[in-house]
């Protein structure tokens, strides 16, 4: 009986994987490749979209030195989940998210991609050891018909997304600065998801971290460039991280939902559909 409870005990928790496999994507797209590199075993076998296939982490860093010229792109749509597996220490998660190529590439493009990620539980946190996208690849263009899956609306929203970024990286190249108990830590804008009120403190949610700014959050707001909005008093969220408005909240690119006061629907609806600097 001891034996059962203790193996209970020690089975690692999958629920988080989703939401991990979000934030992972949505950097590796923007070139913040560190985040996926630390959640990969060393011989992690890595099959790319197109025609990279790397064995192990060198191989997979040597691989995106040779890609260095692609662009970044925005992540929407990202949608995971975890299949169950017969071993507690093993894990697949599975989905389906869509690419808009960013501000610095000439043709806005999209892919749907599709991703599999077998894991392992290394007894301290869960490493991949398999990772595959594949993809449909469409092009999109304002004289070229629009693919089944990609309406209009969704090509408008992105053309603002991507007018709202080019403007984002002209006029805010700078990290922004904010006093932490360590000391002081440089943020890059379009790393910040969203800035969340804690006291007379602010709770600042990255692509892959979070840190805790001494500054009340209005104080935040002041020192961050036009894509951030304050739609609620206790939020302050980056419009490029949003991936949908749903059921009075915004949907954010690592999975959190962020309340929208039911007075305000419609005008923090307007803002975000909006997406101008």
């Amino acid at each position: 009986m001891a034996t059962s409870v203790a193996a209970v005990q020690t089975t690692p928790d999958t629920s988080g994987l989703p939401e991990l496999a979000a934030r992972l994507v949505t950097s590796y797209y923007q070139k913040e490749y560190d985040p996926l590199i630390e959640h990969l075993t060393s011989d992690c076998l890595f099959i790319g979209a197109g025609s990279d296939v790397s064995h192990g982490v060198r191989s997979l860093a040597e691989t995106i030195l040779a890609n260095s010229s692609i662009p970044t792109y925005i992540i929407r749509d990202a949608s995971f989940r975890v299949i169950p597996t017969s071993s507690p220490l093993e894990a697949v998660v599975v989905g389906f998210y869509t690419i808009y190529s960013d501000a610095d590439h000439k043709m806005l493009s999209s892919e749907k991609q599709r991703l599999t990620v077998n894991c392992r539980w290394d007894g301290s946190t869960w490493r991949a050891y398999l990772v595959h996208t594949s993809n449909e690849w469409g092009p999109l263009d304002e004289d070229v018909a629009f693919p089944a899956k990609a309406s209009r609306q969704t090509y408008r929203y992105v053309q603002d997304i991507l007018r709202a970024s080019k403007i984002r990286d002209e006029q805010s190249g700078e990290s922004v600065a904010l006093p932490v108990e360590e000391g002081t830590a440089f943020v890059s804008p379009a790393q910040i998801v969203y800035a969340e009120a804690n006291a007379k403190k602010t709770v600042v949610h990255l692509v892959n971290r979070t840190l805790t700014a001494k500054l009340l959050l209005a104080n935040v707001y002041e020192l961050l460039p036009s894509q951030f909005s304050r739609i609620h008093r206790s939020y302050v969220v980056n419009r490029n991280h949003i991936t949908a408005l749903s059921g009075g909240e915004a949907v954010m690119t690592n999975g959190d939902r962020i309340p929208i006061p039911k007075r305000r629907h419609r005008e923090v609806e307007r803002e975000l559909s909006r997406r101008t600097a």
